[in-house]
């Protein structure tokens, strides 16, 4: 989205009609305002012919009769055979407006089909007419690097349930698990370690994979654990290792590769407990940060969305919320001064550890060693005090 709205505010945007003149219809991209999602604006259509269709009320399955907006593949006569792209037609003004589903995509072409006397109780007459329209992609910016692997400790519980590979910016999603491998501390390198997700857990910025180990194989008990062997065991010593190969979505291969190499100890089964954690708060009208030292590591793509702060009225606090220590260190910045008050740091009882234990639950249970439960409701909180 970025590109595109850098390809628009650069003007390369283009568009032109089949067999047209000045005087007739074309095709230009719009926002409401910065930020917003471009959309699709046909201007040069008569008035009267835009007043006769808007008075038609067409229906969803109508407008495609009228115009539809297609990704300009092959001949004119190829992409004519298309089916329309996903979005909503109306008439805005002085022109007819396409409201795409989906971002349109720089580097791409894009041909719009208009025959407005098709419009059901509209009696418009008019020649059909075509609008052929490229988005051309921005100048590529800086080679894509590893910016981090989580869990970013050294030595992890043998259960880890998964991991993260956080790049700069976008990377080629094919083939995916053959750009990773794990290497065993006495060479071995253990096969498919990784559930193969057709789908590809990447975050929708396109920066981070997630890596599942195989669950099978993780949850003690199961069969593939029992006839394959755990992927990670506890006092061995691993390599996680991110081939420097895989490219960016410009087909450049990232800036390096990436090794991460971590001792395994025994498997934690313990589920996160907040009260655990040590909260640290800052002096009244300071913007310092809220320090939560956690017990344990947690999930770091759980931590960004899964923890909030709230004020004695229960209205969230704006502010900037890092993770860092290992996951096990978290500050939260109020983006004011702090007031003096009662505050609660709140959290989603969904968030896990890098075990996938949750808050009050564990991700498996030993019958041989059950765990204590506290009651689980689906936000917890940690009350503090600024003074």
């Amino acid at each position: 989205m970025n590109a595109l709205r850098a390809s628009i505010t650069a003007l390369s945007l283009f568009a032109v009609t089949i067999n047209a003149t000045a005087a007739e219809p074309q095709a230009k991209l719009v926002a409401a305002k910065p930020g917003d999602p471009p959309v699709l604006e046909i201007t040069g259509v008569d008035k009267t012919h835009l007043a006769a269709i808007a008075g038609a009320k067409l229906t969803a399955e109508e407008w495609p009769k009228v115009a539809r907006a297609v990704v300009d593949a092959g001949t004119p006569e190829e992409a004519a055979k298309k089916p329309p792209m996903a979005g909503e037609w109306s008439v805005a003004g002085d022109a007819l407006r396409f409201e795409p589903q989906y971002p349109l995509v720089p580097g791409t072409k894009y041909r719009v089909f208009c025959d407005l006397s098709s419009a059901p109780r509209a009696k418009i007459k008019s020649e059909p007419f075509a609008l052929a329209v490229f988005i051309p992609k921005p100048a590529p910016g800086p080679r894509v690097s590893i910016a981090a692997v989580y869990p970013s400790a050294n030595r992890l519980p043998e259960n880890t349930l998964r991991v993260y590979v956080q790049f700069s910016g976008p990377v080629a999603r094919g083939d995916v698990y053959k750009r990773v491998k794990l290497t065993r501390d006495d060479g071995k390198v253990i096969a498919t370690p990784f559930l193969e997700i057709d789908e590809q857990l990447w975050s929708a910025d396109g920066t981070r994979i997630t890596l599942l180990f195989d669950p099978g194989r993780v949850k003690r008990g199961l069969v593939p654990r029992e006839e394959e062997g755990p992927i990670l065991e506890e006092g061995r010593r691993y390599t996680l290792e991110v081939d420097g190969k895989w490219q960016d979505v410009e087909g450049r291969p990232i800036v390096a590769g990436h090794k991460k190499t971590f001792d395994v100890f025994a498997p934690d089964d313990q589920p996160v407990w907040p009260d655990n954690w040590s909260l640290m708060a800052a002096r009244a009208n300071s913007d310092a940060p809220l320090i939560v030292k956690i017990a344990k590591p947690l999930d770091r793509a759980l931590l960004d969305r899964m923890l909030w702060v709230t004020d004695a009225a229960g209205k969230k606090v704006e502010g900037t919320l890092t993770v860092g220590g290992g996951e096990r260190v978290v500050t939260f910045a109020p983006k004011n001064p702090w007031l003096k008050g009662d505050y609660k740091l709140m959290i989603n009882a969904s968030l896990e550890d890098v075990c996938g234990n949750r808050v009050g639950e564990p991700f498996e249970v030993d019958v041989l060693r059950p765990i204590p439960l506290k009651p689980v409701v689906k936000l917890a909180e940690r009350p503090f005090e600024v003074k």
